[in-house]
């Protein structure tokens, strides 16, 4: 058995998040947002360099069992994941917990804009703050992607505490096997995670494992920010 802590830190224009990425996160898929939304949409782009602070930490460990019933043991503490997450990870031979952010700034300063009555100022930075912390994990993704194909393993796609059939209380069970405060994340007592532009999950690995377009249809949770996003991704993929 092994087990592994990894940390990422990117600056924001690492990620390289463009206005058409947040075009699609506000819900334009078939075409560019109308004016002036591109030209807001740049220039809070400029502004989150200095409002981002992107952490994010990975737990790989082989200390991993996955039962028919949708208990998935990780580092000897047991997920009720359900069993539409478990068929996804039942072949793997490990798992690696994940939990990222974007940072505070990016949260507050949206806050204070929308509390001065800059609406859509507020609103577009509070997207760009989902779409950075989507973003960073994707890359952390890939690069754990990398170096598992070196070994001969491969990923699925991850999944967190809240959808899925994923009991979200147990999002304070997954924090338990980090260090506290890891990343700057703190849990509430209704088990969200401060800063807000922060996600947390697990993804499954191993030689027979799949990792392919994200099944939305596996999860009841239609008002995913991300649902209508990867839906769209996959018809034109297909």
């Amino acid at each position: 058995m092994f087990t592994e802590l990894k940390n990422f830190s990117y600056s924001f224009n690492e990620l390289k998040i463009n206005v058409r990425m947040v075009e699609e996160a506000m819900g334009y898929f078939e075409t560019t947002s109308p004016e002036p939304f591109p030209e807001m949409i740049a220039l809070a782009l400029g502004q989150c360099e200095s409002l981002c602070d992107i952490r994010g930490s990975i737990l790989v460990s082989s200390n991993f069992v996955c039962n028919t019933k949708g208990y998935i043991t990780i580092e000897g503490t047991t997920f009720n994941t359900g069993i539409k997450i478990m068929k996804q990870l039942g072949l793997a031979r490990g798992a690696t917990l994940f939990i990222c952010t974007a940072g505070s700034g990016i949260g507050v300063r949206s806050n204070e804009l929308m509390a001065r009555g800059d609406f859509m100022e507020g609103y577009i930075l509070d997207v760009i703050g989902s779409v950075t912390v989507e973003a960073a994990i994707d890359k952390i993704q890939n690069a754990l992607e990398i170096e598992m194909i070196g070994n001969g393993l491969k990923l699925t796609n991850r999944y967190s505490p809240g959808y899925c059939g994923w009991a979200l209380q147990e999002q304070k069970q997954l924090f338990d096997l980090f260090p506290n405060n890891y990343c700057g994340i703190q849990l509430s007592d209704s088990f969200l995670m401060n800063p807000v532009k922060s996600v947390s999950g697990i993804m499954g690995f191993g030689e027979n494992v799949k990792n392919g377009i994200y099944e939305c249809q596996l999860c009841e949770l239609v008002t995913c920010f991300y649902r209508k996003i990867r839906i769209d991704k996959h018809k034109k993929i297909k």
